[in-house]
């Protein structure tokens, strides 16, 4: 963020409870930041949160917060881009597109679209060179996430913040729909990119294999991916109707089970 063209940048760190001397390290080399300390307990959404009711104190309507997860890097002109896009834009979310920082110019994450009827969801444009579109190319999404998000200040002012209560871990894909519930638009833009290590914050849920013993953690715990509690809120927070609530439900659930049966090993190591 040192690095960055645009000016006025305030970065607010959460650390909730790490143990590794971030906080120190934190305070010692980067003295402009506002540091932010949990005990643990927080998870993301509840770290985030605490950080915009720290900011949205001070903050005035036309401000933007960007949501970045800390295991991605950006260029020196990546909030500019963002925040130039979005004031073309005002009634929008902006999401960034995600590439591999091993691939940079290859799209891994161009935007998602949801079935909100079947719980499908595809991604856009995966693969595809990134300098093949235009540096204005933006598209229309179902879903938004923590990996570069810029919101107006005013959206959470209107929307409120992040279900703290019903998603710890994945309050960022939430928040977005009910916000485009509002009548707010959720874009991703081709012209800002976020580069993520892949291999190293993907790639292990992506290989996964399970045994039969992982069934609990996987269908109960919150940290994972399949966890039962977040798939029906999250379809009951995302319905418009009963009907779609129970359909979506259903269907995601009917998905993660065949995912975690796909690469379920009953016998063997």
């Amino acid at each position: 963020m040192r690095k960055q063209t645009f000016e006025g940048i305030r970065v607010v760190i959460v650390d909730d409870g790490s143990t590794d001397g971030t906080s120190d390290m934190i305070r010692k080399e980067y003295p402009e930041v506002t540091l932010l300390t949990g005990d643990g307990s927080l998870w993301w959404s509840g770290g985030t949160n605490l950080g915009l009711n720290h900011l949205l104190t001070e903050a005035e309507d036309d401000d933007y917060v960007l949501i970045i997860n800390d295991d991605l890097e950006i260029e020196p002109s990546y909030v500019q881009r963002l925040t130039d896009f979005a004031r073309r834009h005002p009634d929008a979310l902006i999401g960034s597109v995600v590439v591999d920082i091993e691939k940079p110019d290859t799209v891994w994450d161009g935007g998602r679209l949801t079935n909100w009827i079947t719980a499908k969801h595809r991604v856009m444009n995966q693969g595809r060179s990134l300098s093949s579109f235009p540096d204005s190319a933006y598209f229309e999404v179902s879903q938004l996430t923590g990996r570069g998000t810029l919101i107006p200040v005013s959206v959470f002012r209107k929307v409120g913040l992040y279900d703290d209560v019903h998603f710890r871990h994945r309050g960022d894909t939430e928040f977005p729909v009910r916000a485009s519930r509002q009548g707010y638009r959720l874009l991703v833009y081709y012209g800002a990119r976020v580069m993520s290590h892949v291999n190293l914050t993907h790639g292990s849920e992506q290989e996964a294999h399970y045994r039969l013993r992982d069934f609990r953690h996987y269908f109960f715990d919150f940290r994972s991916s399949g966890w039962i509690k977040f798939r029906f809120y999250f379809a009951l927070k995302t319905a418009i109707s009963p009907l779609q609530f129970v359909s979506f439900f259903v269907c995601d659930l009917l998905r993660v089970s065949v995912h975690f049966l796909r690469r379920c090993h009953v016998r063997g190591t």
